[in-house]
Order: C-alpha cells, then structure tokens, then sequence
C-alpha cells in the first residue's frame, strides 16, 4: 500500500476511535467522565501531532507555521476540554486561547484582510443578538466572558470561511477548515444553551456531537494541507459518489441493443411490419451525391413507402438543422426516420427525433442526462463511416450556432431500434474518413475500458474492439477496397458503441466536443491528437488498464510492469496517427478560449464520466495547452 494511503488510514483510524470515545462520553457510563473526556480529547490531538510528525519527516511543501500554531491549538483545546468539566472558567480560558492561535495560524495561509473584518462583525453580531435576545440566559456575573469568547470564536470562523471563498493555491484545505471552525461554533453555541440556559440534555449531546469532528478536521487539516494539484476533495467525492450509485444502478437501467439488419430488403419488412409509410430519410449532401442513398431510396420507393429526404446535415449538425428536419417531418407527415451516414447524421436523426416527442422542450434543455424520457419514432440507423458507433448509443451530440459550443444529449430512448451494418456503404470513404472515424471507435473502446464504470460485458466489447481496430483499420486505410477490414471495422465502431453506451467515455471526448463546437475540428480528428495526450495526463492512475490493453493485443509481455506496457500502447496510438498524417497538435487555438472551453468541458465530463482521474477546468487547462501550437 502506498504511503499516502497507509498515512489516511491511521486518520480514519483515529476519528473512528474519536467518535466512539464520544459516544462513550455522551453515554452516562459509571466510569469517571474525567477520563472518557480526556481519552476523546487526546485522541485529536494524537490525530494532530501524528500528521505534524508526518508532514515534517516526509519534507512536504506545506506552510510550517499553520502547522506549528494548529498543533499548540490543539493542546490547549485538549486542556479546556478536560477542565471545563468542573472549572468552567478556566476551560473557557484554555479553549479561547486555542481559538487564538487556530485565528493566527489561518492567517498564514492568508493574509489578513478587510474582508475578514466583514465576516467577523457578521458572525459576531449574530452571536451577540442570540446572547442578548434569548430571554432564558442566565449568565450569573460570567456575561464579559461570554462576550469576549464570543469575538475570540467568531474571529477565528469569520477568518476560516473568508480563507475558503478567496482565491487561493489551498482551496481543498481552507474549505476542511471552515468546515471545522463552523461546527466548532455550532458546538459552542449549544454548550451555552446547555450551561447557562439550562436545557434539556440534548444540547449537551448536539454540543459534543459537533464539537469532536471539528476538531478532527482541523487536526487532519495538518496533512492535507497541500497546494491544490487537482479537482478539490469535495467536488471529487460528490463526482465518485455519483459514479458509484450510478454504476450500482447500472443493472437495472433499460439498456439495450439496436437489432441489426443485413440488407435493405430487412428495412422494406421492419418498415411493413410496422405499418410505416412515409420516411424521413436523414442524410448530408456528400453522400447522397456519391450515390450511396441511392439503393435503399430505390427499393423503399418500389415497395410503396414514401421517403422525404433531408440532405442538410453538416459535419457538426446545429440546434437549427435539427429544427429544419423536425419541421420537414411534420410538414410531410412522416411516421419513422432511417438516418445513413456518419455519425453527425445519426446524432441529427435522433435529435429530431427527441425534439418530435418532446415538441416543448428545447435542444438546449436536453443537454446532460436523461432529459427526454420519451420513446422516439421508430429510427434506423445506417452508419456510412466505422467509428462513431452512433447506431448504439444513447448519446448525440448537437452544435449550438449561437455559442459555438456542442452538447451531448444522453437517454436510453436515443439508442436507434435497429442498425443496418453494411460494409459496401464505407468502400468509397477516403483515407482521412477512414483513419479519423477509426481513431474515434479507438478513442471510444479506451475510454470505456479504463473508466471506473466498467462490468465484464462492457471491458470485453471494448478489448474486442481494440484488438479488431489494431487488426484492420490500417488495412482498411491502405487499401479501401478490403472488404473484410471494412466490415470488421464496423463491427469494431459497433462493439465499441457497446461498450461506451454502458461505461461511458471520458475527458478526451468532452474536450474533443469544446474544440469542435469553437473551431468546428472533426470530432475523429480532435480525438485522435487528444487520445495519447490526455492518457499521458492520467498518468499511474490509468497505467494498470493499459497495460492490460497492451497485453492483450500483443504490445507488450505479460511479465512487462505496468508503467512500460501503458507507454507502449500509447506509443503505439502515436504511431497510428503518424501513419495516418494526422497532427500531434490543434492548430491556432486562441489563449483566450481555452478558459471558457475547458469550463465546458468540466460541466460535461463531471461528475459523470467516471474517468481514472478526475479534473476540474484548472486542470483540463493545461491539456488544452498542451494540444496547441499557435
């Protein structure tokens, strides 16, 4: 075990010892409450002097006067608590003391400001109006000290949340710490109830049931009082904990496949079959000019169905064409859609098809998960291109023309209800089709491989995947012509569809998605140069299940560690995009996007793409700039 986590586990060793010392202490036991009390006392402050030790024999960047000053705290916060159990005065003393140098160590973190003086007079005067408008207090001579306790503790708060809210290298720690210092207010609000209002026992309760894990918190601030490297420890455990329910839930989501046709006699009988007769054929003008519509058009038209065609669709098809082909669907009374071509088709398709069951919710308002719950109009799906496996996901991704940016629409109903796989359809695709469409098919069975949300059906689809794509795509891409490298292509972007319908893909995806809605960058293409960047950014976190890739498709040997075989497949991904001319960079993007871009970014990936690592948009930054060469 690493020590990091071996450090972690003796805190959550230690709190849980602290917690049950304080039920012990909640609990009239007939043992002496001097010595449960001073056995949960101690027990923070072994919590913090065990970090202090660890964080000065492990030589970590830290600031040592917080840690010096929150270890003295500590120490008095431990005498007050044992003496206020018989000298009130003098543990509220102790206690006031503690609350001063937890105040100055605060400051070292941040410098003291005018704005601590805000939040001070606003939770002092808060303090105040309890003290002197509660009618039950009785304070017996002891009012000053109440008061000055009152401006110590509220100093000591107001500068703990100031330091959370400003901007700051320690974001993660100063909202641990404000944590802490608020319920180690909370705790003293309800031990004045308790002694000078005299109340039920349930305020002595609430008293300890707060006091104790602020100071746990503030005694494990001590470790993890680190500059922020990543996604702060809230935000990460809100995005794992939602991953975590989700994949739990997983089993009884209403998955499924889209059943695959053979030829374009099995569309005329699942169309009869279900009494369709006029379609909305969804396609771009590239194809239909190649003539590739040609065939099934014909044979629709000679078996009595009608087909209204909707050539419109752009590589990254809008909010607006969405609205055109739901317009002409409408207009022309069509009852089913068949979409072939690229993946844009498809995720046009099946947006007009939400918006056709859902005719008062916008495209803007679908983005995210979950957003249509609806049935759609019985679509079929014919992929012209082997890669983005949109005849079997969930997924659709839409353009918005107004901010340039793309959202990914996620509901089970998208999955198309039948897929037809032809590989005479992708015969004529040109080499730059060919590669980036099979670089995304990669880019989907990886993501889906390495996520955290994985089961044995998704990691097999996806291993299967991969081993087809490194088996076929360069034949495929060499000759166009191969009709077995084409259908197992397809079967490859299939299987790869699979698997990320279920396990998801991560932040190659939802940085591809920002680059593409800004600059309008091929999503193939923007996959393809992120793929090796981003799995580099992972770093050991993703090592292990790339390893397991680069074994399994003969890139490394089983007895290779895990950190060479994962730099092997990756080399092996840059070795692709070499053969296939495709850049290592994103050109030209501006410094003054990548802000707003990796902001879009964040908001789609987290918190659900369960990825190896998490991030925020400080993080995704780097990656962006990482990709450019202006």
């Amino acid at each position: 075990m690493k020590k990091e986590k071996v450090y972690w586990l003796i805190n959550g060793i230690l709190l849980t010892l602290l917690a049950v010392a304080d039920v012990l202490y909640i609990i009239p036991l007939k043992c002496s409450a001097y010595i449960t009390k001073t056995i949960a006392s101690a027990l923070f402050v072994i919590i913090a002097l065990f970090n202090f030790i660890v964080v000065l024999c492990t030589k970590r960047k830290t600031i040592k006067p917080y840690i010096y000053l929150m270890l003295i705290g500590t120490i008095f916060a431990f005498g007050g608590d044992v003496f206020l159990i018989d000298h009130f005065i003098i543990g509220a003393i102790l206690f006031a003391i503690g609350h001063i140098f937890y105040f100055i160590s605060f400051c070292f973190i941040k410098k003291f400001r005018l704005i601590d003086l805000a939040y001070f007079v606003g939770i002092f005067g808060f303090a105040l109006l309890v003290i002197f408008l509660y009618p039950g207090f009785d304070f017996d001579g002891m009012l000053p000290l109440v008061i000055a306790y009152a401006c110590i503790i509220s100093l000591m708060l107001g500068k703990a949340i100031s330091n959370a809210f400003a901007k700051s290298e320690y974001k993660s720690a100063n909202i641990l710490i404000a944590i802490g210092a608020f319920l180690f207010f909370i705790s003293d609000m309800f031990l004045m109830f308790n002694v000078f209002a005299n109340l039920p026992r349930i305020f002595d309760i609430l008293c300890l049931a707060t006091y104790y894990p602020a100071q746990g918190l503030l005694a494990s601030s001590i470790l993890y009082l680190q500059k922020d490297e990543g996604m702060n420890i809230f935000k990460k455990a809100y995005c794992r904990i939602y991953q975590i329910c989700f994949r739990a839930i997983l089993p009884l989501l209403p998955y499924r496949k889209p059943k695959v046709l053979n030829n374009n006699e099995e569309v005329v009988e699942t169309l009869k079959s279900q009494n369709k007769n006029i379609v909305l054929f969804v396609t771009d003008k590239t194809i239909r000019g190649l003539g590739l519509t040609k065939s099934l058009e014909s044979t629709l038209a000679k078996n009595n169905i009608k087909v209204v065609v909707f050539d419109e669709v752009l590589p990254n098809p809008t909010i607006s064409l969405v609205e055109q082909g739901r317009d002409v669907y409408l207009k022309e009374n069509c009852d089913c859609i068949i979409a072939l071509g690229g993946g844009s088709v498809i995720d046009c398709a099946k947006t007009i098809g939400a918006r056709i069951v859902k005719p008062k919710k916008s495209v803007r308002k679908m983005k995210g998960l979950l957003k249509i719950r609806k049935k759609l109009p019985l679509l079929i799906a014919i992929p012209t291109t082997a890669g983005t496996g949109s005849e079997t996901t969930l997924a659709a991704v839409i353009t918005d023309d107004e901010n340039h940016f793309k959202y990914a629409i996620n509901d089970f109903s998208l999955i198309p209800h039948y897929a037809l796989l032809d590989e005479n359809l992708t015969l004529g695709l040109n080499q730059k089709i060919t590669s980036t469409t099979g670089m995304d098919a990669l880019t989907h069975a990886v993501e889906a491989y390495i996520g955290r949300s994985t089961t044995k059906h998704t990691r097999k689809a996806a291993l299967d995947a991969i081993m087809l794509i490194k088996e076929n795509l360069v034949k495929a891409y060499d000759n166009g012509k191969d009709k077995t490298a084409r259908a197992n292509m397809l079967h490859a972007s299939y299987l790869a569809g699979v698997a990320f319908t279920q396990s998801y893909v991560g932040y190659v995806h939802a940085i591809a998605h920002s680059l593409g809605g800004q600059y309008g960058v091929p999503h193939g293409l923007a996959n393809a140069i992120i793929l090796p960047v981003m799995l580099r950014q992972y770093g050991k976190s993703a090592y292990k299940k790339l390893a397991k890739i680069a074994k399994a498709i003969g890139l490394a040997e089983a007895t290779e560690n895990n950190e060479s075989s994962a730099e092997k497949f990756i080399s092996w991904i840059e070795d692709l995009n070499k053969h296939f001319g495709i850049p290592k960079f994103v050109e030209n993007i501006k410094e003054e996007d990548i802000s707003l871009m990796a902001k879009h970014a964040d908001k789609e990936g987290n918190p659900l793409y369960p990825v190896p690592k998490l991030m925020d948009a400080k993080n995704l930054e780097e990656v962006y700039k990482k990709l450019n060469r202006a």
